[in-house]
């Protein structure tokens, strides 16, 4: 697939069919991620690949799961628009399912450096920037595969339970969840917020 093909199909799904990613396909995507831009040129990264359904289950437990939608609250956020709804909606269903259906959870691991929730400035945060670049280079890579991918964000003592869970070394720090599959001929594509770049651009100053 050719390079802006890859961006413009890429797409989080939430929907996933139970068919096994092949290994040197997974590969390739993992190394594609590799390939990231890094700080300090350190490419201090490793990834965690769950395939067994009970290993995924156990690494899940502290994910809510089935959540009602809470349509009351998502209808006052003024701020949003129905895109975003929409993906909410769509989305918060499904926390569990989404990772662990497509029977492939990545859990991408970084050393952190300084702490993350007390940077002295923007660019104590490189370490975790760097391994969003990896992240994005995985999703993109999926996508000219041909696969699927939706990832969850942990909240609350989630990134720490899967850290003890994996035997993580000290320092080493769990950005999302990862899962990787082939999309369901049903999967729901939200739509996504049409930007103009022309808009984007703010030449010389804002």
């Amino acid at each position: 697939m050719e390079f802006y093909e890859a961006v413009e199909k890429r797409r989080t799904v939430r929907d996933f069919t139970e068919k096994r990613v092949p290994d040197e396909i997974l590969n390739r995507i993992l190394e594609a991620g590799l390939k990231a831009p890094s700080h300090d040129h350190a490419r201090d990264w490793h990834f965690v690949v769950l395939r067994r359904p009970e290993r995924i289950a156990e690494i899940l437990r502290h994910v809510a799961g089935g959540a009602e939608v809470q349509t009351d609250i998502i209808n006052h956020w003024n701020t949003a628009t129905e895109c975003q709804k929409s993906m909410y909606y769509d989305a918060l269903p499904k926390q569990v399912k989404m990772l662990s259906q497509s029977r492939c959870l990545v859990l991408p691991l970084f050393r952190a450096g300084a702490d993350l929730m007390t940077p002295r400035d923007i660019s104590s945060l490189n370490s975790f920037a760097s391994v969003w670049c990896l992240i994005q280079n995985i999703l993109l890579a999926a996508t000219a595969e041909h696969l699927a991918c939706s990832l969850r964000i942990p909240i609350r003592d989630e990134e720490s339970y899967v850290l003890q869970c994996v035997h993580a070394p000290e320092g080493y720090r769990m950005p999302c969840y990862l899962a990787v599959g082939y999309a369901a001929p049903d999967a729901k594509i939200i739509r996504q917020t049409e930007l103009s770049v022309a808009e984007r651009i703010h030449a010389e100053s804002w």
